[in-house]
């Protein structure tokens, strides 16, 4: 699928959503803005951060919780007998932030859970207890997810006219039928994880937020959980993951840009709490140059 036409039917997916036409010329006009403005990154910042400040002054609210993290580095698990290929266990490798922090195996398809504590995880984190339910959220990590609310938060701080930047994201918000307090807390998220990530020197012109993977490594991982459960086939599992491969390659550079662009959308989805944000770090820099590592031994 080239640009033009990945861009249609990104144009649809608002449209299915309830968006008007007026608002989506809108998204397009400061898309394309956005665009222009790549060369000019602390500009663009500039009126992020001007903008952040006025869209406070109207919302308040404490910022959401986060799970405990003890701050250490996670388990390089590898399954000895996968029969994975190179290709497939780089793929598998793109869900590794979480997957490595968890104790599951960083190559195969398998986790190294229980068919049952596998069940329960699913049940508990995500409210699926069937095939049908697992499928269904397939379909919606792959053709919007979580990315196309951040893309509408992100489009709508970035405009010049707060104007027209709260009128386009409350009429996002009325189309959608969300609820104002939680679209504004993500919105609050954003600004606390910019800020963090601009003082750690994590965000730069070439790397900048993205919330692609925040969804793509969950299909990963809710592949493996799902064959683990018995939800799904291993051959239907692998496919899930696979699928998503060339969207990440197109979208990163590195395991380290993949790896950072996870950690922020964790933050924008579960509010920035130093504990979490130092482990997923520490995990990051120790999967980066563990020689065992799969972001070692299957280069970018």
């Amino acid at each position: 699928m080239n640009q033009q036409d990945y861009m249609e039917q990104y144009w649809q997916q608002l449209r299915s959503m309830g968006l008007t036409e007026e608002a989506i010329e809108m998204y397009k006009q400061q898309m394309q803005q956005s665009v222009n403005q790549t060369n000019d990154f602390s500009a663009q910042m500039g009126q992020f951060t001007e903008n952040m400040k006025q869209f406070n002054q109207m919302f308040s609210g404490d910022d959401a919780d986060d799970d405990d993290m003890d701050g250490e580095p996670g388990e390089i698990n590898l399954n000895p007998d996968s029969k994975l290929d190179a290709a497939q266990q780089w793929a598998i490798a793109c869900g590794a932030d979480i997957a490595s922090l968890n104790g599951q195996y960083l190559n195969d398809v398998a986790t190294s859970l229980t068919k049952q504590e596998c069940r329960e995880q699913l049940s508990e984190w995500w409210d699926i207890d069937s095939t049908e339910e697992l499928l269904e959220m397939f379909t919606w990590l792959q053709e919007s997810g979580h990315r196309i609310e951040y893309d509408m938060i992100w489009q709508a701080i970035n405009t010049v006219s707060m104007k027209e930047s709260k009128a386009f994201l409350r009429e996002y918000i009325v189309s959608n039928k969300l609820e104002e307090a939680v679209v504004m807390e993500r919105l609050r998220n954003t600004r606390d994880a910019l800020e963090l990530f601009r003082e750690k020197n994590l965000i730069d012109k070439d790397i900048q937020p993205d919330m692609l993977i925040w969804d793509f490594g969950r299909i990963i991982n809710l592949s493996r959980f799902g064959y683990d459960a018995g939800y799904i086939t291993y051959e239907q599992a692998l496919q899930y993951i696979m699928a998503g491969v060339p969207a990440i390659k197109r979208t990163y550079t590195s395991w380290r840009h993949l790896s950072i662009s996870y950690q922020f959308a964790r933050c924008v989805w579960n509010g920035v709490d130093e504990d979490s944000f130092e482990a997923l770090q520490a995990n990051m820099e120790y999967l980066l140059i563990a020689p065992e590592s799969p972001w070692v031994r299957l280069p970018w």
